[in-house]
């Protein structure tokens, strides 16, 4: 194989690695074959083809790379697991304070339902015989946890798992210091250990 393919492999491999970072995230892995990839990618066209191919691969990464990226970025939001993670475009009708919609999510405030999909942290929540979009304030919620809804945010119902609810409400509030002691000053007795005390005893001797 030419050293002009291994360029062209090493390039469209770490591209096609970046995309799937951005898809399937990986904790940086990913992201970090695909660097390497396309450094191995110009680093092989200046060693084996001369500066002058290595600067147009170079120049040909700095404009495809953020291309691709931005391309990625754009289509995340459309996949199942875009619409899972990222939160729904609001409705600007669904912004308004009466939004049929709104009330309706009201109503379900304060019940308990489970959550028909696993929430990361968005997902779909059913109460009442309804499915509802909804957001966990309790971390990522597994599919058929039993949740409990306490608030609406835009056309979501916010809802936390009944578990981490209870464990909330069951914590024990912070005991208070007791007051701190008094003084002695004007109206303060002393102990009567103090007051039977002799100090002219303590007084020095005249010399």
């Amino acid at each position: 194989m030419s050293a002009l393919v291994w360029v062209v492999v090493l390039f469209l491999l770490g591209l096609c690695v970046m995309v799937l970072e951005v898809f399937l995230p990986s904790g940086g892995i990913l992201g970090f074959l695909s660097v390497t990839a396309i450094v191995a990618a110009v680093a092989t066209a200046f060693l084996e083809q001369g500066a002058l191919a290595g600067m147009i691969v170079l120049a040909v990464a700095a404009v495809v790379v953020p291309g691709v990226l931005a391309l990625a970025f754009r289509w995340f939001p459309e996949t199942p697991l875009g619409r899972r993670v990222l939160p729904p475009p609001p409705d600007p009708l669904e912004m308004l304070p009466d939004a049929p919609t709104k009330l309706r999510l009201k109503e379900l405030v304060g019940r308990t339902g489970r959550a028909a999909t696993e929430m990361l942290p968005w997902g779909i929540v059913e109460i009442g015989g309804m499915q509802v979009d909804a957001i966990s304030e309790s971390g990522p919620i597994e599919a058929g946890t039993a949740v409990d809804a306490v608030g609406v945010q835009g056309r979501a119902l916010v809802v936390m798992s009944a578990a981490a609810r209870q464990a909330a409400a069951t914590e024990k509030p912070l005991q208070s210091l007791p007051p701190a002691p008094e003084t002695p000053g004007e109206g303060t007795r002393l102990s009567p250990t103090l007051e039977t005390f002799e100090f002219e005893g303590l007084d020095p001797p005249e010399t």
